[in-house]
């Protein structure tokens, strides 16, 4: 890809750590076997209260390019983390890696020397594998392109092409999108690339390289923890009407309708969780700003109602409410594919 040298591209990888003592050597030991010498690796620690941190310090010990600190700002979480190393550092590119996923030696060389094709990039985003215990166990992709559906598209259908980690961005388009939103509980990578693929931010797909990412599946994590919380919720209804907005304010209006899928998806999750409330403010907010349409809001509506008088345990209520849901569900791809 080029006659890249090594002093052209400096990766700053950004690390929040939280707990992760039974982890974190293994992540650590696959940015040390980097082929790609160009690196510093910044870790905020987020209040560990295990060997986390004594662990990241003995690896600083032994390569000045790992440099550990501790979140000064609030709120507390893995976003303010991410944004206080991007602001630390003064590298030409960004790169966030979760204390739980794993790199191949290759990964960041690869990915320069992509990004270093176009000078014009703001990011590329690169194929990943899913994996539990060790690398390749499940032989699954993260997900993978499809030509024929632009990724704003996939993005409203929950079939992201892209997440936090199987991107390298530049620093300073990084910071001009606005960073990661630290006031979301939920859905902040959703919201970073609504922004990207709404206001025209320049990138390019990569999959036709070698998987250069390992994303551990881990069903403890803590964007998982209370999904239905009731914060969790407000978050996903936030990133959605600020999609809306985003769009109306970029001349997309007849783009609106894509959001229907996550609309319905918040309005469900929070009749089913018992936020009546939320689930009404959301479905009004939708037919008002032609997210669904006439029809589409008396379903949901119906679906509401089935919810909040708790008539699922009834059967023919209950597969009702099933049935309108099911034309809400898009077809994702996410974790399921094998990689060939």
């Amino acid at each position: 890809m080029g006659s890249l040298t090594m002093a052209d591209g400096t990766v700053a990888l950004c690390m929040p750590a939280y707990n992760r003592a039974d982890l974190v050597a293994e992540t650590l030991d696959s940015v040390l076997a980097q082929k790609w010498p160009l690196w510093e690796l910044r870790v905020v620690d987020d209040g560990s209260t295990d060997r986390t941190k004594e662990i990241v310090a003995q690896y600083a010990a032994r390569d000045g390019r790992i440099l550990l600190s501790d979140r000064q700002g609030e709120p507390k979480g893995a976003c303010t983390c991410r944004n206080e190393a991007v602001l630390a550092t003064s590298a030409e590119y960004v790169m966030f890696l979760d204390t739980d996923d794993i790199i191949e030696p290759f990964c960041l060389e690869q990915r320069v020397r992509a990004m270093e094709t176009d000078r014009n990039l703001d990011f590329a985003i690169f194929p990943g594998l899913m994996f539990e215990k060790r690398p390749g166990d499940l032989g699954v992709c993260w997900n993978i392109d499809k030509p024929e559906t632009d990724e704003l598209t996939r993005q409203f259908r929950q079939d992201a092409i892209a997440q936090g980690t199987g991107i390298l961005f530049r620093r300073d388009s990084f910071l001009r999108i606005g960073m990661w939103d630290t006031s979301l509980h939920m859905w902040q990578d959703v919201d970073l690339f609504f922004k990207a693929f709404i206001q025209g931010y320049r990138y390019a797909k990569f999959f036709n390289l070698p998987p250069d990412l390992h994303n551990r599946t881990n069903h403890g994590s803590l964007s998982r923890k209370g999904f239905f919380a009731r914060e969790k919720q407000d978050s996903r209804a936030r990133v959605v009407r600020n999609a809306v907005a985003l769009l109306r304010a970029h001349g997309m209006e007849e783009r609106i309708p894509e959001a229907r899928f996550m609309a319905a998806g918040i309005t469900l999750g929070a009749a089913r969780s018992g936020y009546a409330t939320l689930a009404l403010e959301m479905l009004t907010w939708a037919a008002s700003e032609g997210v669904i349409d006439r029809e589409e809001r008396r379903r949901l509506a119906l679906a509401v109602w089935i919810h909040r008088l708790r008539l699922t345990k009834i059967g023919p209520s209950r597969r009702c409410a099933e049935n309108i849901a099911a034309c809400f569900r898009a077809d994702a791809t996410i974790g399921k594919l094998p990689y060939k």
